[in-house]
């Protein structure tokens, strides 16, 4: 809403869905200005699907919960990595 001083400012509109939607674009368009939109993330499990805020110091998170989500996807990782190598006679 611009303001008769001409300032802008932002507030969700209309009622019910209308205004989850219009609020969760206002949020992007906050997040985008803050570059906090980079944090916003969704878990690499595709099972999962959760949307997160990766918290890490480097930006690298991929799991929304690492004991829930990781830490399986890890573990299967590596027996097929061991088992590749069992298999290549190594």
């Amino acid at each position: 809403m611009l303001a008769t001083d001409g300032t802008l400012s932002l507030a969700p509109h209309g009622q019910g869905a209308e205004w989850i939607g219009s609020a969760v674009l206002g949020e992007s368009l906050l997040a985008r200005r803050d570059d906090t939109w980079r944090r916003l993330k969704v878990c690499r499990n595709t099972a999962c699907g959760v949307a997160f805020y990766d918290r890490s110091r480097n930006n690298n998170g991929v799991w929304h919960a690492v004991r829930k989500c990781g830490n399986p996807a890890n573990l299967r990782a590596s027996r097929a990595r061991k088992a590749e190598d069992t298999d290549s006679g190594r």
